[in-house]
């Protein structure tokens, strides 16, 4: 029997419900990857074939395949069939792998860790003797089955001995680096999609054959996923297909405020029905990924070696999460030989650089403006406007219009940041050639990246250097026409590792988001 769940262009793509119901299955792709909904898809497909389940629910978001199918709601939640912790869950369960029948078990609003014990302990049990196909779905499998910190045992043993007594296991997690590895090394049956964060980018790595084949799951669109192992005959890179029934675990949109002087917004159900309240905390920084234990782990594989075969000779000072400072800004300018238009260039910058920064599946530092700060307005024109080969006096004040007066204060003040030098050529003409180690970006070719997740700042920050006003003095000398007209400061969340050693000390950023390293000085 097979299940169709999606396509690869127009082919349809079909996995193998015996192995699905009874083998080791995956399910893995970060958060708004899409795995709710591939998940969700596979239990109306298991449905529409009559195939019977259990699935963890830990959100309360799969209720609505009630909507169109048979399932049994076992949960807390106002319109369930059956209570949590108040019916006999061995005779219930007996029921639904006898019938074939779905069960949500909706551990939203209960004690998640006692009630999945009980549930694992009752289904293997069961199964022991029934022998009949079942599968167990268990969704953010990192709580229930962490790498670190005690995990269920019966899990495990389903994981490893499952099998034989019909019972399937389907592990799901936005996070495999924190899900028990000897569970995960179990899954024969692999649905892998978008992934960014360095550690668990090497926690599917046992699943590809190449390191440029693990690197491809960072560029997948949501909903996009490889189906491998048995569940296919072919690894097949494809998108599930749509639900019939409700998504529920969709992200809250955000609407517009009915304009000043509106009626009111109607009041939450059961909320405060009084006058204003203060306004909530603006959410001005990115939302860190990486927790501190993992940008650990990550830094101990960065120590470095005398020797290769030695153990590293350095050792990890300390480690701590603080939020940088990123300006984004947006600026106007006039563009067009002959004909003049307005052009809009947006973008973000390291606060305490003046780095270019693009903020999409984690920070990508780029060359920018930082060895132009402290200059004046006339010393910006003129190094970004130098010839590589070294321009004359005369064609610097010809290139720029500035009186030379001007030119010359500029010159001066260059050479000592050592961003020009003075050279002869042929016949003793001197001539000033740019000391810059980085091109300066045209404002055309700036972007600001995409945006990611939200919250306020809840932690230490690092104080920018970088002012709109010195900003704007570049953006001039860079294009006269140039105005800023948007501005504002946003934290990122980023690890400072010290190592020590007896040759001395030094320092890292890690990315909060991905773990990858970042070119960036500490301060």
């Amino acid at each position: 029997m097979e299940l169709v769940i999606g396509k690869d262009g127009d082919r349809e793509i079909a996995v193998d419900a015996q192995e699905l119901v009874t083998g080791r299955t995956c399910i893995i792709a970060q958060s708004g990857a899409g795995k709710s909904w591939s998940i969700a898809v596979l239990c109306e497909q298991l449905l529409k074939a009559r195939v019977g389940f259990c699935l963890i629910d830990t959100e309360g978001e799969y209720s609505s395949l009630r909507d169109r199918f048979p399932v049994l709601w076992v949960g807390s939640a106002d319109g369930c069939d059956v209570g949590i912790g108040q019916a006999n869950l061995q005779e219930l369960m007996r029921s639904a792998i006898c019938s074939r029948t779905a069960v949500i078990f909706d551990v939203s609003e209960a004690d998640m860790r006692a009630e999945v014990t009980h549930l694992a302990d009752t289904l293997y049990d069961l199964e022991s003797g029934l022998k009949k196909p079942f599968l167990l779905i268990v969704e953010e499998a990192d709580k229930f089955i962490p790498q670190s910190g005690d995990s269920i045992k019966k899990i495990e043993e389903i994981s490893r001995r499952g099998r034989k007594r019909g019972l399937g296991l389907l592990v799901a997690t936005q996070r495999p680096s924190l899900v028990a590895k000897n569970v995960l090394s179990q899954c024969n049956n692999q649905i892998i999609g978008k992934l960014s964060i360095e550690n668990d980018l090497k926690a599917v790595s046992l699943f590809f054959s190449s390191k440029k084949e693990v690197g491809v799951l960072a560029e997948l669109e949501p909903g996009e996923f490889f189906v491998m192992g048995g569940l296919s005959r072919e690894k097949v890179r494809m998108r599930f297909g749509d639900r019939l029934t409700e998504h529920r675990g969709l992200t809250p949109r955000l609407v517009p405020a009915p304009p000043a002087g509106a009626a009111p917004a109607e009041p939450c159900p059961g909320g405060y029905q009084g006058g204003p309240v203060e306004p909530p905390a603006a959410t001005n920084a990115v939302v860190p990924v990486l927790l501190r234990e993992e940008a650990l782990d990550i830094a101990m594989a960065k120590r470095k070696r005398r020797f290769l075969f030695l153990e590293p000779e350095e050792r990890i000072v300390s480690g701590e999460r603080v939020y940088r400072p990123l300006h984004r800004v947006e600026v106007r300018y006039i563009s067009g030989l002959i004909w003049k238009t307005t052009k809009t260039a947006s973008f973000a910058i390291d606060a305490l650089t003046g780095c270019i920064v693009e903020v999409d599946r984690g920070l990508k530092v780029l060359p920018g403006f930082s060895e132009l700060l402290d200059l004046d307005e006339a010393a910006v024109k003129i190094v970004a406007g130098l010839a590589n080969g070294g321009s004359t006096m005369a064609e610097i004040e010809a290139d720029t219009h500035l009186p030379p007066g001007v030119v010359k204060k500029a010159i001066k003040s260059l050479a000592k940041a050592k961003l020009v030098t003075e050279m002869k050529t042929i016949g003793n003409t001197v001539v000033y050639v740019p000391l810059l180690e980085e091109e300066v970006p045209a404002l055309s070719s700036l972007r600001r990246g995409g945006d990611l997740p939200m919250e306020p700042l809840r932690g230490e920050s690092l104080e920018a250097k970088v002012t709109e006003l010195s900003l704007r003095i570049i953006l001039k000398g860079l294009e006269p026409t140039a105005e800023i007209v948007g501005f504002d400061t946003i934290y990122y969340p980023v690890y400072l590792i010290r190592f020590a050693s007896e040759r001395g000390e030094r320092s890292i950023i890690l990315d909060g988001c991905t773990g990858r390293e970042l070119p960036l000085p500490i301060s």
